[in-house]
């Protein structure tokens, strides 16, 4: 019985694939800190997928001198943003940026003019901007839990809509938990859903489908998973359908490893060969991109792995895309178009790195760092991506090709 209740509840998964419009995001919890406590989880030994074993971190090389792209200083708006996003929330065919700080969320347009703003009264744990009822108007996601500056915020995950120039917010869930923290949002457009994630106790993740009727909005569970803060859909093995990939920061049992793995509407996992824990994950093109190397130990042991994982007659193989010095995490991959060709834009501890697949191998772009947080979307119209980043000073960043070539 329960087999087929997993069955059905996670076929709601299935069939449709990732947007790349949308900022979805997955970045995971602070990368200042480890998700749990060191007497909690000691220092994992490693595995054998990718063999990196450093006595400590590497020096970081120096940013590029000058930074590269088109870049318009945007600290006046998005400087105090926490978390920001890209999307055309009101179907007039521009796209506008959500920015998020402690005190309040804001919608801009691209020249900084401000749109509408809410109040925010707790801390904020995700913020994913996407079309999910599908009526041509983005909305905005945001999972709420407990912060430094919000400490007595229960976990709920709402939805903002931009009505006029107002934003008009609706609660999604608000479950009760243990502990106060919203591990994920994914959005489902193909099916009109969100795919959210949220801790049910002190290490396990309880993740369900939210989907909203006449009724109000409902849920579906999907599993509960130890330490699983990181999610992504697409297909990934070429049937047509969605598949429903899984990164974990640790595993199973205390000391153990974290993973990456597709979960099967049966329950099965099939595994992903991953190096230690996971900070982030994505489906791009088919292919998975892991932000692995992660270590309870950071500072010292823990590595920015970004690893592509590509299935062939079921059965995954991965590749390094790069082991940049100076980093010890991943923490958000997102997908690109710059000048016409897919690209690959991670946030790091240390960098924002953008990558361009040239054969069979990878080129690297520093776009600057340390930031909190960056969003991609086509914010002028002419079919090219910019990037937001946010930080001490943030910018509005414009990369072509050239670029790589300097």
């Amino acid at each position: 019985m329960k087999r087929t209740l997993l069955l059905v509840l996670l076929a709601a998964c299935q069939g449709g694939t990732q947007q790349p419009s949308s900022s979805t995001s997955e970045p995971a919890v602070s990368s200042s800190e480890p998700a749990v406590s060191s007497s909690a989880e000691p220092a994992p030994a490693p595995t054998p997928a990718q063999p990196v074993e450093p006595p400590g971190m590497r020096p970081a090389p120096p940013m590029p001198d000058p930074l590269p792209g088109a870049r318009t200083d945007a600290t006046a708006f998005v400087g105090s943003a926490t978390q920001i996003a890209i999307g055309d929330l009101d179907h007039d065919g521009h796209r506008e940026i959500v920015t998020v700080d402690p005190r309040e969320l804001r919608v801009y347009a691209p020249d900084g003019k401000l749109v509408a703003s809410a109040p925010v009264t707790g801390g904020v744990d995700r913020l994913v901007v996407a079309d999910v009822d599908g009526d041509g108007k983005a909305e905005i996601y945001v999972g709420w839990g407990q912060s430094r500056e919000h400490q007595d915020t229960k976990a709920r995950v709402s939805v903002h809509r931009l009505e006029g120039r107002k934003l008009v917010e609706e609660t999604v869930v608000a479950p009760e938990t243990a502990r106060n923290e919203v591990t994920a949002i994914v959005p489902m457009p193909d099916d009109k859903a969100l795919l959210l994630a949220y801790f049910d106790s002190k290490y396990n993740v309880t993740s369900v489908v939210a989907k909203r009727g006449a009724g109000g909005w409902t849920t579906s569970p999907i599993a509960s998973l130890r330490m699983a803060m990181s999610y992504a859909r697409g297909d990934v093995d070429g049937d047509g359908k969605a598949d429903l990939v899984v990164g974990r920061v640790y595993g199973d049992t205390q000391g153990v490893d974290g993973d990456a793995f597709v979960l099967r509407p049966d329950g099965t996992r099939t595994k992903i060969p991953s190096t230690r824990g996971l900070r982030s994950i994505a489906v791009i093109d088919g292919d998975v991109f892991l932000g692995d190397g992660w270590h309870q130990n950071y500072a010292a042991s823990g590595r920015g792995l970004l690893t592509r994982a590509h299935a062939t007659k079921g059965a995954f193989t991965t590749d390094l895309v790069e082991d940049t010095a100076g980093q010890y995490a991943v923490e958000r991959i997102l997908p690109a178009k710059i000048g016409g060709t897919s690209a690959i834009v991670t946030l790091g501890n240390r960098y924002v790195r953008v990558f361009l697949r040239d054969g069979a191998t990878w080129r690297g772009l520093t776009v600057g760092g340390p930031y909190r947080d960056v969003a991609v979307g086509d914010l002028d119209g002419d079919g090219s991506d910019d990037l937001v980043l946010a930080g001490d000073k943030s910018e509005i960043v414009k990369l072509k090709a050239a670029d790589w070539a300097k």
